[in-house]
C-alpha cells in the first residue's frame, strides 16, 4: 500500500516537474491570498517531502547539517513500464538563517529501482 501511494505521488509529480516549489515568504501571490494549491502541486510537494529524510542523510555524509531547501525537481521518470520504479533528480541548497547566502548546492539523484527503499544513485556538489 505504501509503495503504491508513493508510486502514485511520483507519477502525478512527474507531470509537473517544471513547477517550482515555493515555501514561506517566497510563495507566489495566489497562495498568499489563501487560495488552495492544485492537486498536482500538493502531490508534488508531498513527493518532495517524502525525500527530506534521504536528502538529510546525503547532506550529513558531506558534513553539511544546515537547513536545506529543494530548489527544483529537475526530472522524475518511470524506469520500467507497468511497474512502480522511478528515478528523480533534485537541486538542493543548504543555508543558515533567512538572510544569509546559500552555502552549498547539490544535485541529487534518487531511485527505488528493484527496492522498497529510496536509494541515492548520484550526488554532485557544486559550490
Amino acid at each position: 500500500m505504501r509503495l503504491t501511494l508513493l508510486a502514485n505521488v511520483v507519477l502525478a509529480a512527474s507531470l509537473f516537474v517544471s513547477a517550482p516549489i515555493h515555501t514561506g515568504a517566497s510563495e507566489p501571490a495566489h497562495r498568499l491570498n489563501n487560495q488552495p494549491q492544485s492537486s498536482c502541486e500538493v502531490l508534488r510537494d508531498a513527493f518532495v517531502w517524502s525525500l527530506f529524510k534521504p536528502i538529510g542523510i546525503v547532506l550529513r555524509q558531506y558534513n553539511d547539517e544546515r537547513q536545506f531547501m529543494v530548489d527544483d525537481v529537475v526530472e522524475v521518470k518511470r524506469l520500467k513500464q507497468g511497474q512502480y520504479y522511478w528515478e528523480t533528480t533534485l537541486k538542493v541548497t543548504t543555508f543558515e538563517g533567512p538572510h544569509n547566502p546559500p552555502y552549498h548546492k547539490y544535485i541529487i539523484t534518487f531511485t527505488n529501482l528493484f527496492s522498497n527503499e529510496v536509494k541515492v544513485k548520484k550526488v554532485l556538489r557544486t559550490d
